[in-house]
């Protein structure tokens, strides 16, 4: 059987849970069933597309943000224009992709990208569109609903990561949680990988993974450890992950430009001096971006997810999987990724002294600390495997490839 070539479309360059999540699937795709390929721009996810196993496309790709992390409003419709003057290049290289292969489906790997949906619906391919964020939750309803009716129009199917976002764009969507690869990400002495980092094995290890963004937590985090320093409680606290843009960037002359126009901002820098006001640098500890992050998930003992959103991110799937407890904001339901009291705690108010009160809690039991642990590694096993969640996304792929809806 001749393998079907997919599109596998991305929109951003730089590393994150999106890119990572497609490299699981494509890692696991079929060889003789599946030859995937990936348009992408030119960075780091080319790189580790290609190191999946996908055949790489670069171009520049135009994408229309409207989710609750990133929405236009202010100055920021000037991204608008941005993308805009994108929009003719991406067109050209996206066409030129599409009719170098009989392409059979075209998946996008995130829902701003309404030009590659279009482009490839006027082409005859069905869409697969991957629904990763949630819609924003107040701003920017007729902008919403534009999506949606897009959604629905240009998409022969739709995949949700988890239920708060099926929810959030009500197309009826598949829902299919992101994966962790289980033989890496899995439970281990905590003592053991304290000692190769350098931690005596009776400090406590709080970690926050993930970029430092405002809507990320950190400030809540950081406060949230300061309060806890004035109860008594003695931690270690990691921030992994550094900033989208580093301090580098707001050196150059691009950089000093949006940040004097408020379109981008050195947060990391921001992180740093909150942490320098309330005196803790000898209890928080910067760690830069890395993709190898199993040994400080196994050295921590509790993971924090202090979202402002609507909704759960990664670390939730990989802080489960190596059997540790989370504290986390954002749903209120857990949306399938976190099951409240069982896996975690859920906090309902997105403030410092809600999350440094779930945190003590945590922090004072051990034994609480080690039923929510071993809970979520059963649920990691259950909902996050990589070869069970690649072969329902190919279920879908599949139906449509036979003429279904």
């Amino acid at each position: 059987m001749t393998p079907v070539p997919i599109l596998y479309v991305h929109h951003r360059s730089e590393l994150g849970g999106a890119p990572t999540s497609l490299t699981f699937l494509i890692e696991r795709l079929d060889p003789a069933r599946f030859e995937p390929h990936v348009f992408c721009p030119e960075g780091p996810v080319a790189k580790i597309f290609a190191e999946a196993g996908a055949t790489v496309h670069t171009g520049r790709v135009s994408a229309f943000t409207h989710i609750w992390a990133s929405t236009y409003r202010r100055r920021r419709w000037a991204l608008l224009v941005r993308e805009l003057i994108r929009l003719p290049g991406h067109l050209r290289d996206l066409r030129r992709t599409l009719r170098a292969r009989p392409f059979a489906l075209v998946h996008l790997n995130d829902s701003p990208l309404i030009a590659a949906a279009w482009l490839a619906r006027h082409a005859g391919i069905p869409v697969v569109w991957h629904l990763r964020s949630a819609l924003p939750e107040r701003e920017g309803t007729l902008r919403s609903n534009l999506l949606r009716g897009a959604i629905r129009r240009l998409a022969a199917a739709s995949i949700a990561i988890n239920d708060d976002v099926g929810g959030s764009f009500a197309v009826g969507s598949t829902v299919i949680p992101n994966a962790v690869d289980l033989d890496r990400f899995r439970p281990s002495d905590s003592g053991a990988a304290k000692d190769e980092l350098g931690i005596s094995r009776d400090r406590l290890v709080v970690s926050f993974f993930g970029f430092i963004y405002p809507l990320k937590g950190y400030r809540e985090f950081i406060n949230a450890a300061s309060l806890l320093r004035a109860s008594g409680v003695d931690a270690l606290y990691l921030i992994v992950g550094g900033a989208v843009r580093g301090s580098e960037f707001f050196r150059t002359p691009t950089g000093r430009a949006l940040e004097r126009m408020g379109l981008a901002a050195d947060y990391e820098r921001d992180a740093r001096e909150l942490v320098k006001r309330l005196n803790l640098d000898d209890a928080i500890t910067f760690l830069p971006f890395t993709t190898d992050t199993v040994r400080l998930y196994q050295a921590s003992d509790v993971i924090v997810v202090p979202s402002r959103g609507p909704e759960l991110s990664r670390p939730i799937l990989e802080a489960s999987a190596c059997g540790r407890a989370v504290v986390a904001s954002g749903s209120l339901s857990g949306a399938g990724l976190l099951l409240p009291g069982e896996t975690g705690l859920i906090v309902p108010r997105r403030s410092p002294d809600a999350l440094a009160a779930a945190l003590a809690e945590v922090l004072r039991d051990p034994e609480l600390r080690l039923r929510l642990g071993r809970n979520g590694r059963a649920h990691a096993e259950r909902m996050f495997d990589s070869e069970r969640n690649a072969d329902r996304t190919v279920e879908v792929y599949e139906r449509l490839l036979a003429g279904g809806p």
